[in-house]
């Protein structure tokens, strides 16, 4: 047994050496990882001169395939912008490039779900704009790339939130989501060196950040929901919150008496106070009506009886010895007539008022007047 376990303590370190050799020996060349990254795109035909061959990628800086970025002799960008690929970007392949820190896809046709970006820990710059990406992305779509610093997604068809996680990148600096069709709310970004952020022509809502507040208003432009400074401010809002439950529960159980009987009292007194105010309104309003006096006709003459009880009596057979006479003097011509020539003419009524009634009559001379009877 001891002799056992001191073969399988010496045979250990052998075994570990042994899977170290086969897969250092095993390990993709930096052509051999683009050729496999170049067989998951289509319509690659730009992309010709990408072929295995003996000479490096990269000398120095330069670069003898087209379109990859070199640094020191390593790879350490893709800028594949405008040559209309299409297919899959594949973020497995692309992790064994380990210098890798830019990608430029700008301008062709991919589409779908964004690639996994988050296992490119190194990278520093994404751009993605006027493709035809769609989806939602998921909040930790860039969870961990703490380095990058450039995020360009315009011109896709990216829906729902923002992803939270770009909140969290400490350097941030530009961030382009223009036309797109991201809803919900902005997340709050609080980098310090974030001085680019383009959100307009979404669907987003709700109050812009404080920590935004200072951009550029176009970059929110075309947002019907997005209000707070740079734009207009927020209409004030109440929002009632209902206790929930897995039973059905009677309304009433959570509404304290008092509560109710507050309600059933102003539904009481609503109808009351309504009801009062309609009724002084149609006082008032045959009030007004009987006031109004009638307009008479500016060419007759007019002439006051204040002693109704001498018009009303004036009608008796009496003894011209003992009645006194009446005589009524125009104030304008001078004209005179009594009070038994204006009994005998013929009596038009004009209208009624609050004191009386008016009356039109015309002398025997044709002189016409009118008359004010007092109640």
């Amino acid at each position: 047994m001891a002799f056992r376990r001191q073969l399988q303590l010496d045979i250990q370190p052998l075994i570990l050496l042994l899977f170290s050799m086969v897969s250092i020996s095993y390990a993709l060349s930096d052509p051999e990882i683009l050729l496999k990254f170049k067989s998951s795109l289509t319509n690659y035909t730009a992309l010709k001169s990408w072929e295995n061959s003996s000479n490096p990628i990269c000398n120095g800086e330069r670069s003898n395939w087209i379109d990859v970025v070199c640094q020191k002799g390593a790879v350490l960008g893709l800028k594949l912008e405008n040559m209309g690929l299409s297919g899959t970007i594949d973020a497995n392949t692309l992790v064994a490039l380990s210098s890798l820190r830019t990608l430029n896809f700008m301008n062709n046709n991919f589409n779908g779900s964004i690639p996994e970006f988050n296992k490119l820990t190194g990278l520093r710059t994404i751009f993605l704009s006027y493709n035809r990406f769609s989806g939602d992305i998921p909040g930790n779509a860039f969870k961990g790339m703490v380095r990058l610093n450039k995020l360009y997604l315009s011109k896709n068809r990216f829906t729902g939130p923002i992803p939270a996680s770009l909140a969290t990148l400490p350097r941030l600096s530009d961030l382009k989501l223009d036309g797109n069709r991201f809803s919900g709310e902005i997340p709050d970004f609080k980098q310090e060196k974030l001085h680019v952020v383009d959100l307009s022509n979404n669907q987003l809502e709700g109050p812009i950040p404080a920590s935004l507040s200072k951009m550029n208003a176009d970059m929110f432009a075309g947002n019907k929901g997005v209000c707070g400074a740079p734009l207009k401010a927020c209409e004030a809002t109440v929002t009632i919150i209902f206790p929930t439950s897995t039973t059905p529960a009677d309304p009433r159980e959570n509404v304290s008496p008092n509560f109710m009987n507050k309600i059933s009292m102003w539904i009481i007194v609503i109808p009351i106070v309504v009801g009062v105010f309609i009724l002084l309104a149609i006082v008032a309003f045959v009030i007004i009506n009987q006031c109004k006096k009638p307009l008479p006709d500016p060419k007759l003459k007019a002439i006051k009886v204040e002693d109704r009880a001498s018009a009303a009596s004036s009608n008796e057979t009496k003894p011209a010895e003992a009645a006194p006479k009446l005589t009524f003097v125009s104030d304008d011509d001078g004209d005179k007539f009594d009070l038994q020539d204006l009994l005998n003419g013929s009596a038009e009524i004009l209208g009624s008022g609050c004191f009386g009634s008016s009356y039109r009559t015309s002398l025997p001379d044709g002189t016409a007047m009118v008359v004010k009877r007092y109640k």
